[in-house]
């Protein structure tokens, strides 16, 4: 009881507009009114009939699909931004640590677009409104840089500097030169996918931590119980996307690849590590996670990467079947009170809201017809959650 009013007294206001903003969501009657739209004028018009219209009212019609995302996702980020705004320790730390993760993810696409030679102008207009801060300007400065001169100028500076810095200390770590300035070379080897799946290896473990150290009661039970989750969906699908990689045909390239992306955290570590690493075929996978039955129904459903005419474009991928099992836990969040975990699962399934919008605006672009099986294609949050 005294937990209750200990959070009513700091987070009380905070948590009665998030269960607020909850009623926004988009029901099936919205959705049915987007799939009938026969142009991007009419999906428009459609969309202004729900908790978008503000936000859309001064945007052109018909919308562009790429302007559209970033005009929801821009909602989004001012909403969590007045709430993080109203809020006080530990809530407003937990909230940053949120964004940290989108952070990550335009610091990463701005500084390997500069190196491709994309405006940078045009960079900063394509970067997630959750994940902008102050300092994004001050990454140009990687125009005429390595990576350790943008580390030592830039990066460290930034509110998502120590997870570069630990990124970057892991480089080293397995590398022969220990030497900061051979990170450019060893760099080489990394994509902007496998830099990005780091990075938020390392953010997801420090989220974690926080969670486990700093919150108490129901928003720590709460917040494990999702971060475990996330963890494990990364970590599979990591290993089934790298079971149809020709490049890694050798065990142990395989496994040595596997090893850096695999999640440290969650159910599956470190009790399935081992059979996690050496699983080279899907039913290995699913073999590994047989001990969860969540996991195994999810990878029952997925095609087999190995097998090219079980292949089909219009089949769910691994990656809707995990949007899907995500989109009941983060529903789940909001059944009690008095904890944290319901801000987390707000942003999570807005996002997903966001992805629908975007998804179907997509298939009226290109005239799919109504019978298509992409019209059904996507996740309603707070729909079927039991």
């Amino acid at each position: 009881m005294s937990e209750m009013l200990f959070f009513n007294v700091d987070e009380g206001y905070t948590e009665a507009v998030i269960r607020g903003l909850r009623k926004s969501f988009l029901d099936e009657d919205d959705y049915n009114a987007l799939r009938s739209a026969t142009n991007l004028a009419d999906f428009k018009t459609a969309l202004e009939a729900t908790d978008y219209e503000e936000v859309l009212q001064q945007e052109p019609n018909p919308i562009p699909v790429p302007r559209l995302q970033t005009v929801l996702k821009q909602k989004l980020a001012d909403d969590m931004q007045y709430i993080q705004a109203q809020s006080s320790s530990p809530l407003y730390d937990f909230i940053d640590l949120m964004r940290h993760g989108y952070m990550i993810e335009n610091t990463v696409y701005i500084i390997e677009g500069i190196k491709s030679k994309v405006d940078f102008d045009t960079l900063l207009k394509r970067t997630d409104p959750l994940g902008e801060f102050p300092g994004m300007r001050t990454i140009k400065a990687a125009e005429s840089e390595n990576y350790a001169s943008v580390y030592q100028t830039v990066l460290i500076d930034l509110p998502v500097g120590k997870y570069f810095h630990m990124f970057l200390e892991g480089i080293l770590a397995g590398a022969a030169n220990k030497d900061i300035n051979a990170i450019d070379s060893i760099m080489k080897d990394y994509t902007q996918e496998k830099i990005k799946n780091l990075l938020k290896k390392i953010w997801l473990t420090e989220m974690y931590k926080f969670c486990i150290n700093e919150l108490d009661g129901p928003s720590r039970e709460m917040m494990e119980e999702l971060l475990h989750f996330e963890s494990d969906c990364m970590t599979m699908q990591i290993i089934y996307n790298s079971l149809g990689n020709k490049e890694l045909v050798e065990a142990k390239g395989r496994e040595a690849e596997r090893k850096q992306y695999i999640h440290l955290l969650g159910k599956l570590y470190p009790g399935r590590d081992k059979e996690l690493t050496m699983a080279d075929s899907l039913e290995k996978l699913k073999s590994a996670v047989a001990p969860y039955d969540q996991y195994k129904k999810m990878l029952d459903q997925v095609s087999d990467p190995n097998k090219e005419e079980e292949f089909n474009t219009t089949a769910k991928s691994i990656d809707d079947y995990m949007f899907e099992e995500k989109a009941k836990m983060y529903a789940l969040a909001f059944e009690d009170q008095f904890h944290f975990a319901c801000y987390y699962a707000y942003m999570k399934l807005k996002e997903q809201e966001i992805r629908n919008i975007c998804w179907l605006a997509e298939l009226v672009t290109l005239n799919v017809p109504k019978n298509g099986y992409g019209w059904k294609k996507i996740v309603v949050p707070f729909k079927d959650i039991y």
